[in-house]
């Protein structure tokens, strides 16, 4: 059973607010004793945020080599230290990190009081706030690990089950530039198609049981069906309805849906899960074998290949293999060697491994934002590609 300290939490609350501060953690007080805890925090008009997750590293990490971050989101009132826990003893996940070479982070969920327990608040529309605003919090947690881990942000993805595919659809959608792939277990999506930022297609990959009765596969009265989910996608990320090519997989247990083509080699994938170990596909973080593979390394394969392997953020009349970046040292403005390529979006990162700046690269020098940046290194990320740039 979670054991909670609610009772202690707001007294706490109460007093912290007398001292002009806020903290707005969790209530799960088991996460603290795991070996991979992180705490982050933020101060915010005179008051302390705080915001907490656990770190799987994988085994025999290399601080010379750049590795892939997923990040897994748990369900509706769990606590990270119970997800991690039953992703590395039960579903075997954090094996197959060690055995592929990727980080993951468990995030924890933030005590929201008119839940009365931990949740995923869906959106991206609360600002710069790691408490109120979950997406952000990502964005940052994201920047809290590159600083003493060597993370790969070009090859970071987004994991949910049930609420915590929620989310993860909320940051593919609205900041897909910070996630290369977005994978769900038997989530919903909240948001509608309005807060999607269509300059950031995303591959997605969904599993979902036709026996789910939390998040019913053909909706309900508070959900929409699957398939919704699924048109938008489709939708966002431009990728032709007739692109379908479906196959039955375990003896009919299984239908795979997949669609390709899409806005800078986009795709999606859509496992409609009919039958697991002799049942109909439940509300779970799926973990029966699919023709031999289990869902885990399918999802890990998908995040790892891409689409077919021939996903690329960029068009290929913009492949940034030939793209030069100048000058360098800069000192007022960037600027790349085709001049139609500055519709590119790009990613300034700090040395602490914070991003400074995101926008297309004409927006961002139009506007003068490299001009006030501190001298020093950044590292430019555009397309799949990354360049070490100079501040004078």
């Amino acid at each position: 059973m979670k054991k909670y300290i609610v009772g202690v939490f707001f007294l706490f609350s109460i007093v912290a607010v007398s001292l002009g501060q806020v903290l707005s953690d969790s209530t799960c007080v088991e996460n603290c004793e795991h070996p991979g805890y992180r705490l982050m925090s933020q101060e915010v008009d005179n008051e302390l945020f705080t915001r907490e997750y656990i770190l799987h590293v994988p085994a025999n990490y290399n601080a010379d080599v750049n590795y892939p971050l997923v990040i897994a989101y748990h369900g509706f009132g769990d606590c990270a230290a119970f997800w991690v826990d039953a992703m590395e003893n039960f579903y075997g996940f954090n094996d197959l990190a060690d055995e592929e070479g990727f980080f993951v982070a468990y995030p924890q969920a933030a005590y929201r009081p008119d839940k009365e327990d931990v949740y995923w608040e869906p959106g991206n529309y609360a600002g710069e706030n790691i408490y109120k605003n979950d997406v952000y919090f990502t964005e940052e947690m994201i920047n809290h690990i590159a600083q003493d881990y060597s993370i790969n942000l070009g090859e970071v993805y987004a994991a949910g089950y049930s609420n915590g595919g929620m989310i993860a659809y909320s940051v593919g959608c609205s900041r897909g530039d910070l996630v290369a792939g977005v994978g769900i277990m038997s989530g919903a999506m909240l948001d509608g198609a309005e807060s999607c930022d269509d300059n950031f297609p995303v591959p997605v990959i969904i599993f979902h049981g036709v026996g789910d009765y939390t998040l019913p596969y053909y909706g309900n009265e508070w959900y929409g069906p699957v398939s919704e989910t699924v048109d938008l996608w489709l939708n966002h990320n431009q990728i032709p309805a007739n692109s379908l090519n479906t196959t039955e997989l375990n003896g009919g247990d299984v239908v795979h849906d997949e669609y390709s083509g899409g806005l800078q080699g986009s795709c999606l994938s859509f496992y409609t899960i009919h039958e697991e170990y002799g049942e109909p596909g439940d509300h779970v973080w799926f973990s029966q074998e699919i023709e031999g593979v289990s869902p885990n390394k399918i999802l890990w394969d998908f995040f790892n290949d891409g689409c077919d392997g021939e996903f690329t953020p960029v068009s290929e009349s913009e492949s940034p293999s030939t793209i030069k970046v100048f000058p360098n040292p800069f000192e007022n403005q960037v600027h790349l060697s085709e001049p139609a390529s500055e519709s590119i979006h790009v990613k300034l990162i700090n040395q602490n491994g914070q991003s400074v700046l995101s926008g297309k690269l004409k927006d961002l020098n139009d506007r003068n934002g490299f001009y006030d940046l501190p001298s020093g290194l950044y590292i430019l990320i555009y397309g799949n590609e990354t360049k070490l740039l100079m501040k004078e």
